[in-house]
Formats: structure tokens, C-alpha cells, sequence
């Protein structure tokens, strides 16, 4: 907007304050009327408090004409079709394509989130359960999830050792609660014996059925899957180094 019009915009927005029709301060103005116009509308608009557009006659007279069409047309109870085709074209505008798809990725992700928590929970819950419990099952996964994350290989061991030392310490939990329950851990072949092995201090039988994967000599760290009974006697099922 130059300043020559800007100038002519001002002369004629006093014009039409003053009074003077928007049609005569055009024609005194052709070359700028298109410009104009709308602009001086707009100011006439805005400087009237309450404009009224349409007049009030004009608006009542076109409310009875539409009173006038709406009690002609027939008295109709809809149908349970009708119902139906309503639902039917109701969905069939809801269900576009960009509106399912955001409706299934809120649903996704609210589910995520949700089982996410719940995981957490529960895995906070089952912390201190022991071989047998209910949660047990889930304080193991939630152990293997942590194994799974790619650290460096100390912190991974460091994993292990710290978990390896939960068996032991269940293993210490059921023989003072005197339960029987299926238990594992690792450690050091102390001692080797025909049916009798020490494993990091713990005497564990070995049955006729036993499995011994490998050739486990005293001095090796192996894994022990077996058997404790209600007299804390440990009965191997697997044992591998």
C-alpha cells in the first residue's frame, strides 16, 4: 500500500464519517473504486455499534415464509429404517480412513502405556517373591528384560552375579519357610562325589535320571536346575558347566 493511496483511504474514510454515501466517494475517486470498496464497507460496518445487515422486516418476513414451508411438509414418525440409514450415514462420516487410522494409533499407544504400567507394578510387586509364588514367573522375565538391553559386557555381568545371588538367597528363604520348590543357580564344583556334588557350599544329589550336560570338574562353575525338598535336601535335575 503506497502512500498516495493510503492518502486517498483517509480522505475517504472523513468522507463517509461526514456522512457522504459510499457511491458518491467512489465516483470521485474510478481508478481506486475496486480497492475501495470493500474497505469502506468494512468501515462502515465497524463504525455503526449495532449494524443491522438485513433489515427487520426483511428478517421477519423471511421467517414466516420458512414457518409457512415447514408446516406443509408431512407429519412422518421415522422408521426404524430411517433410524438406520441416520446411524448408516453417521458412521460412513466418521469412519474415514485418517480418522480410524488416528483412532487405532490413540488406541495402540493407550494400551501400550497401560500394560506398561501394569508391568511395572507387578513387577514391583513380585520383587520379593520366592520360587513357587504366583508373581515368581514375572520377577524372572523382568530380569531377562534387563539382560536383553545392550550394555557393555562388565555391566551384563555384573547383571548376572547380582541375580545368581537372588537364587542363593531364595534358596536360604525357602529352607528357613521349609518349602519345596523348583530352584536354580550357579557356582563353584567344590567337591565331586558319585552321588553326592558340593556346589557353592550346597550338598546336591544326583538321582540316576540326573542330566549333566558337559564334563563338570571340581573347581568349574556350573548351573544347577533341581528339586528342594521340605528337608533341605537339593536334588539335581540338570547340571552344566
Amino acid at each position: 500500500m503506497n502512500d498516495e493511496f493510503e492518502s486517498i483511504l483517509d480522505e475517504c474514510i472523513s468522507a463517509l464519517q461526514a456522512g457522504i454515501p459510499i457511491k458518491e466517494i467512489l465516483a470521485e475517486v474510478p481508478d481506486y473504486a475496486d480497492q475501495l470498496r470493500p474497505m469502506l464497507y468494512a468501515a462502515a460496518v465497524l463504525a455503526d455499534p449495532n449494524p443491522v445487515l438485513v433489515p427487520t422486516e426483511r428478517k421477519t418476513a423471511l421467517r414466516a415464509e420458512y414457518m409457512k414451508q415447514v408446516a406443509t411438509l408431512p407429519q412422518k414418525t421415522p422408521t426404524w429404517q430411517d433410524k438406520g440409514q441416520a446411524i448408516y450415514h453417521i458412521l460412513r462420516k466418521r469412519l474415514t480412513y485418517q480418522i480410524v487410522l488416528s483412532d487405532l494409533i490413540t488406541v495402540t499407544i493407550t494400551a501400550i502405556l497401560t500394560l506398561t504400567m501394569a508391568t511395572l507394578i507387578l513387577t514391583f510387586i513380585a520383587k520379593d517373591s520366592l520360587p513357587g509364588d504366583t508373581l515368581y514367573s514375572l520377577k524372572r522375565m523382568a530380569e531377562t528384560g534387563q539382560l536383553l538391553i545392550p550394555l557393555s559386557e562388565t555391566y551384563r555381568r555384573g547383571l548376572e552375579e547380582s541375580f545368581n545371588q537372588r537364587r542363593l538367597n531364595e534358596i536360604e528363604q525357602l529352607s528357613q519357610q521349609n518349602r519345596a520348590a523348583m530352584v536354580e543357580f550357579s557356582g563353584v564344583l567344590e567337591r565331586k562325589g558319585d552321588k553326592l556334588w558340593i556346589i557353592e557350599g550346597y550338598p546336591v544329589v544326583l538321582p540316576d535320571d540326573v542330566t549333566i550336560q558337559g564334563q563338570p570338574q571340581e573347581g568349574d562353575t556350573v548351573h544347577v536346575i533341581g528339586l528342594l525338598r521340605t528337608n533341605h535336601t537339593l536334588v539335581a535335575d540338570t547340571i552344566r558347566n
